[in-house]
């Protein structure tokens, strides 16, 4: 016997990409018939009904005939009916591990039918950081997870967590201490989490780019649940309503695609404005209602005891009917069908959603664009030190002799730790075969004198860092394992571009003149700095017009081809032209001179 498992997501706002999943489902109450079985696209169309009694209890002994469902006006023949409990218990394989152990595992556990998944999306962007705002939103999220069961699984995100990072967990005490810790960030633009925020910091709607990336993260997020089976699946959309922009119409498509993937999915989304009474708009924001309101969700808006709400829709998640129906006059037209659902016992309180979309007829496919590769490895660059680093590190590789490399490694201090400031960095190298000239395996670098190893090409290379302050005590330490490429003779490449920046018209003169310049590790610079790139290239012909340097947006877009300089000895010399550039984030494109001989990706960002 077959039947829908079930998914619940929790969500307080979002910016994320998803994937769309394909699951199957089994039952296992006995209140459970046989599952309908239902065809992709809207040749059978299935509908979430929550229908409890004056006590809120749900109601668990309908049939198919005590329903009146109309779509467009038209009655239509409800083919099935079944109710769907569950209660975050464990009724079969009970020797099976609770314990989650991969990503994969949690999948095939949220497709199980006594198995109850809960997503809790932890939104900073439109929260405000109020105390009594997110102390609120903390006390009541605790006392949410409290509800869960022990066969419940649960997974966290927040807006810089991608879907392919998400992670259920039966821990729930850690999940609370996750809800302890959150904090709203609404109309606060620092500290920058990640490249992507630094890269709004540069539009002057930023406000506004937010709500766009709730709004589409939380398309994202419903369009991945509704590949999860064909039981309900519920967003708890916590939030104070995202930013709408100036242009309306551009609004309302993106509140458009959210609903449209919802009642495609089989999702019900709940909006909880966490402001006391009195605190929010009456009657919610514009956005929270409708998508509440076209989903068959709760709305949980200016009320000071929100727990009594918020299990509510747990409760609504854990006993419905999944009603199915054959559309009596299907039309392909991409079109919105409205739904309303009725039963013929009076008294009873009716939830589902409002309707659902059309599919259209599938369009012939449109030709591909290829994405500029390495472009997104390019902009995480741009990011914070991994782990909060003492120090971001900058190492190139050049050709050296028979099968070596050069490995050149430059630094720059990334902030204080615990209250001192990085004075010298140690180099070691850990595993890597040295140069047989006597090479030191381990080098001490100033912030002005970079280290140089000679090492085996072809082979990774494990590199140990410690950062000392002025005392010589040890403020962090990391390793680093580098691909050493191998630079053949008579074999077109390119050696790592070496950035170099002057920050006075003094030091500009004094780095061209300078043989061997010492590279910046910095990629975050301002309209006033002179910036070179030098790039060497091994190839017979490695003249300046053999390579090929472009600026590019964020994007990838191609803005505008930069002439190069010859140095000599294969050795090209590029200008980042600075000064004419709007504050942003940009990308230098340099394709080596010959087929195959390689292809360099450098982002950089230009403050005023």
């Amino acid at each position: 016997m077959t039947g829908p498992s079930r998914l619940v997501c929790l969500a307080v706002v979002a910016g994320i990409g998803a994937g769309h999943l394909s699951a199957s489902a089994r039952p296992q109450s006995q209140e459970q018939d046989a599952a309908p079985v239902f065809r992709t696209g809207v040749d059978v169309v299935r509908v979430d009904v929550s229908v409890s009694g004056r006590d809120g209890q749900a109601v668990a002994d309908l049939q198919a005939p005590d329903f009146e469902l109309r779509e467009e006006g038209v009655i239509q023949r409800i083919q099935s009916a079944q109710f769907i409990r569950l209660d975050g218990v464990r009724r079969s394989d009970r020797t099976d591990s609770m314990t989650i152990r991969s990503a994969e595992h949690a999948a095939r556990e949220a497709r199980r039918d006594d198995v109850r998944a809960f997503a809790i999306f932890l939104d900073d962007y439109h929260v405000d950081k109020h105390p009594q705002i997110t102390i609120r939103a903390r006390e009541a999220m605790k006392a949410f997870v409290r509800q869960f069961g022990p066969n419940d699984i649960v997974a966290v995100m927040d807006p810089l967590t991608p879907l392919s990072h998400l992670r259920f967990t039966r821990d729930l005490d850690e999940v609370a201490q996750r809800m302890a810790e959150f904090e709203g960030r609404r109309f606060q633009a620092h500290p920058v989490r990640s490249a992507i925020e630094e890269a709004q910091l540069m539009r002057r709607d930023i406000w506004e780019v937010r709500g766009e990336v709730s709004l589409s993260a939380l398309e994202a997020l419903v369009t991945y649940l509704g590949g999860l089976g064909d039981g309900r699946k519920s967003v708890l959309f916590v939030s104070q309503g995202p930013t709408v922009g100036r242009f309306r119409a551009e609004s309302d498509q993106r509140i458009e695609a959210v609903l449209r993937a919802a009642n495609r999915g089989n999702v019900t989304i709940h909006a909880f404005d966490p402001r006391p009474l009195g605190r929010a708009p009456f009657g919610g924001a514009t956005t929270l209602a409708r998508l509440a309101a076209e989903t068959g969700g709760r709305r949980i808006v200016n009320v000071n005891e929100p727990d009594r709400l918020l299990a509510q829709t747990v409760a609504d998640a854990s006993a419905y009917y999944l009603l199915g129906y054959e559309p009596e006059r299907p039309v392909e037209d991409g079109g919105f069908r409205r739904i309303d659902v009725r039963v013929k016992r009076r008294g009873l309180d009716v939830r589902s959603r409002r309707g659902y979309w059309a599919d259209r007829p599938a369009p012939a496919p449109a030709p591909v664009v290829p994405a500029e590769p390495g472009l997104s490895e390019a902009l995480s660059a741009l990011a914070t030190p991994e782990g909060g680093r003492a120090a971001g590190v900058w190492i190139g590789a050049s050709r050296l002799t028979g099968a070596l490399t050069r490995l050149t490694l430059v630094w720059e201090a990334a902030g204080a730790q615990g209250g001192a400031d990085v004075d010298r960095l140690d180099v070691e190298v850990q595993q890597g075969a040295l140069a047989a000239d006597g090479t030191d395996t381990v080098v001490t670098m100033s912030a002005s004198t970079p280290a140089v190893f000679g090492v085996a090409a072809g082979a990774p290379t494990t590199l140990l860092f410690t950062a000392r302050d002025i005392e010589g005590d040890v403020l962090d330490r990391w390793t680093r394992v580098v691909d050493v490429p191998a630079f053949a003779p008579g074999v077109p490449a390119l050696a790592t571009p070496r950035v170099l920046r002057a920050q006075s018209a003094f030091e500009a003169r004094r780095l061209r003149e300078d043989p061997d310049p010492v590279p910046t590790a910095t990629r975050r610079f301002r309209r006033s700095d002179v910036v070179l790139v030098d790039v060497d290239a091994y190839a017979p012909d490695a003249s300046p017009s053999s390579l090929q340097a472009s600026l590019l947006n964020a994007e990838g877009t191609r803005l505008v081809d930069l002439d190069g300089t010859s140095l000599g000895d294969g050795r090209t010399r590029f200008t980042l032209p600075l000064a004419s550039l709007a504050p942003a984030v940009y990308v230098l494109r340099i394709v080596g001179p010959a087929e195959g001989s390689g292809r360099e990706l450098i982002a950089f960002s230009v403050g005023l």
